[in-house]
């Protein structure tokens, strides 16, 4: 038999007799041909798999292609490619690590992120949360939590779930701000706990807040917060509860400059508070979302007066007032009769007196350390003792008398003015 044509054998049940037949069939001229003149193109027109599609969930290296859908398969690529001495991104992944990945397809059962891992890691959408399927488009970054390295399910698969990585890097992005300081996020009040605090969820994170840090004062209602949206200052990890403690406390003190400076520019108007407690001096009032004033008792109306000795007035009641005098950040002094508020002559001396600038000033005190001179209404500086020791004579001087000063530097944030002769 000549080496371009092969005998097969089959069987003819078409009569009782059953023969055995040999049918010649020519096969193509690749037959006993050498290797480096095969044709494979003539090869794969006749491969049974020539209808085979890429296996899409194997991350392979530009130029290669795995067709195997077993769960081996990129392992096997592996194994080739370190074999041809490869050196595509490979890496181990690990159960439960966030790592951040591209968007390489997505549809509304599955999405395929690549994490530059042999594979790509499998999202079931229909287990991620609704606010994050929004974000899931494709080419966009994400971050990706794994769940299953492929061992654990039948079909091999990596998989990994998108809106735990998100939590797993906000929860890394929020303990991190927490030695600064200085940033505030905004939180939403879920429920309030036993022991005098509440579960607020900040971008996904169940946070503590203690209820001394829910405002700059005591709440009267401890209910009345719950389901609002804060501002919260991450402040430290609890350990015994591991959660993140934040601080909505600190975000109202941070407010508070610019909420005084608010406040300097309408004085006169009447305001609205609450009352956060009494003494037997007066009432102390919250207002304007972090500032605290008390009321004296000789500026209460008569109606007031009489709620107080009657002690009728209870933290949570509404109270109008007026602003009588600003002293500092830390004081505020109100009153409920109107009184004229004059203008802040520390407002914007330091525009009005540019140093170094000779005053005549008045002086107000003297003492054995130096002149209390007053350059401006209400503005008042110190000519401490070792400026004029060698000038004039301290004993000479009294008060009320004028002295020319040279104003030498202005802090107005301490209400501090320094002199010389």
């Amino acid at each position: 038999m000549s080496n371009d044509v092969a005998t097969k054998k089959r069987i003819s049940l078409k009569n009782e007799n059953v023969k055995s037949q040999e049918v010649k069939t020519v096969e193509t001229t690749n037959v006993n041909q050498p290797l480096e003149s095969f044709d494979w193109d003539a090869y794969a027109s006749d491969c049974p798999s020539r209808n085979r599609t890429v296996n899409e969930r194997i991350n392979a290296p530009s130029g290669w292609r795995v067709y195997s859908k077993e769960p081996y398969a990129g392992e096997l690529l592996d194994l080739m490619l370190e074999h041809e001495n490869k050196k595509p991104s490979q890496f181990k992944i690990n159960v439960g690590t966030t790592y951040t990945g591209k968007v390489h397809s997505v549809s509304t059962e599955w999405a395929l992120i690549d994490i530059n891992y042999r594979e790509m890691i499998y999202v079931d959408m229909s287990k991620e949360d609704i606010g994050i399927k929004d974000q899931i488009l494709l080419n966009s970054d994400v971050d990706i939590q794994i769940l299953d390295d492929g061992t654990s399910n039948k079909r091999g698969f990596v998989l990994g779930s998108i809106s735990a990585g998100i939590k797993t890097a906000n929860f890394r992005e929020i303990m991190e701000s927490i030695e600064g300081g200085s940033t505030a996020y905004v939180g939403k009040v879920g429920q309030t706990i036993p022991g005098g605090g509440y579960i607020v969820e900040v971008q996904g994170i169940e946070c503590f807040m203690p209820g001394s840090l829910a405002g700059i004062n005591k709440l009267a209602d401890f209910e009345s917060i719950v389901g609002d949206e804060l501002y919260v200052v991450p402040m430290s990890f609890s350990e015994r509860r591991g959660t993140i403690v934040v601080s909505h406390r600190e975000y109202l003190k941070a407010m508070i400059p610019s909420k005084i400076e608010e406040l300097r520019e309408s004085l006169n108007g009447q305001m609205d508070g609450k009352v956060t407690g009494t003494t037997k001096f007066g009432v102390f009032v919250e207002f304007n979302q972090c500032l605290t004033g008390m009321i004296h008792v000789n500026d209460l109306t008569p109606e007031y007066l009489t709620k107080h000795k009657s002690r009728e007035i209870t933290p949570g009641d509404d109270i109008t007032f007026y602003v009588k005098e600003i002293v500092n950040n830390n004081k505020i002094i109100l009153s409920q009769v109107k009184v004229e508020v004059k203008a802040d002559p520390w407002r914007d001396i330091e525009e009005r007196i540019k140093t170094p600038v000779e005053i005549q000033g008045i002086i107000k005190s003297v003492k054995d350390y130096g002149l209390f001179v007053e350059i401006e209404e209400g503005v008042t500086g110190l000519l401490h003792i070792s400026e004029i020791q060698d000038i004039i004579d301290i004993k000479d001087i009294k008060s009320g008398d004028s002295i020319t000063v040279q104003v030498t530097r202005i802090e107005s944030a301490t209400r501090k003015v320094f002199l010389k002769l």
